[in-house]
């Protein structure tokens, strides 16, 4: 078609023939120029999908390692309070030496502090001490109390209280018992085991 045909057209003929035109050109761009665009654009959304139900999984999964993590926590606060109150073997010396520390500063005299025995037992054991001290009443029961109130965990037991002859302001009773501290052997703990590692992140 010539430009001076084109020009002596009605405008509504050229009007459509120009329409005809961009159309043309317009789906020459489309197909042509963005058809590698839409190749990626398809293929991008089919992995979109695919990646949907994996992500979902991977939501689920932080989330019960998440909640995995906090009862480990739990259950490690617990482990270290109970290894608080029940110490290794290696440590037995220092609670028997801070025992005695602690009657001593009661002001209880040491007549005897004599090891006895152990006591066996499925999951713990005890070292039995004899125990002979002279004091006041007073001071008797301030160690009794602190006792009572011991990080570790300890027990009296074949309790047997007399009041001395001699009288004095600083001794007036003589009492005998045999006090346990109670822990955890090497072969015991070795059979339970460490508490297990806390999970990793993936």
């Amino acid at each position: 078609m010539r430009i001076g045909s084109l020009q002596t057209m009605p405008w509504y003929l050229r009007l459509v023939v120009m329409v005809v035109i961009a159309g043309v050109l317009y789906g020459a761009f489309w197909y042509f120029v963005t058809r590698g665009t839409r190749t990626e654009t398809a293929a991008l959304s089919a992995e979109i999908e695919q990646l949907r139900p994996r992500n979902a999984q991977a939501q689920m999964a932080s989330q019960r390692l998440n909640e995995f993590r906090a009862i480990y926590d739990a259950r490690q606060e617990e482990y270290d309070e109970l290894k608080a109150l029940l110490p290794e073997q290696r440590e037995l010396t220092m609670v028997l030496q801070g025992l005695q520390d602690r009657a001593r500063n009661n002001g209880l005299v040491l007549r005897k502090f004599m090891p006895k025995e152990d006591v066996q037992q499925d999951n713990y054991s005890g070292k039995k001490i004899e125990v002979n001290v002279t004091s006041t009443f007073a001071s008797l029961r301030a160690f009794f109390e602190q006792l009572a109130h011991y990080q570790r965990i300890v027990s009296i037991t074949n309790f047997d209280l007399k009041q001395i002859d001699k009288v004095s302001s600083n001794h007036t009773i003589n009492a005998t018992f045999d006090l346990t501290a109670y822990y955890v052997s090497a072969e015991k703990l070795q059979k339970q085991g460490p508490p297990p590692p806390a999970p990793a992140a993936k």
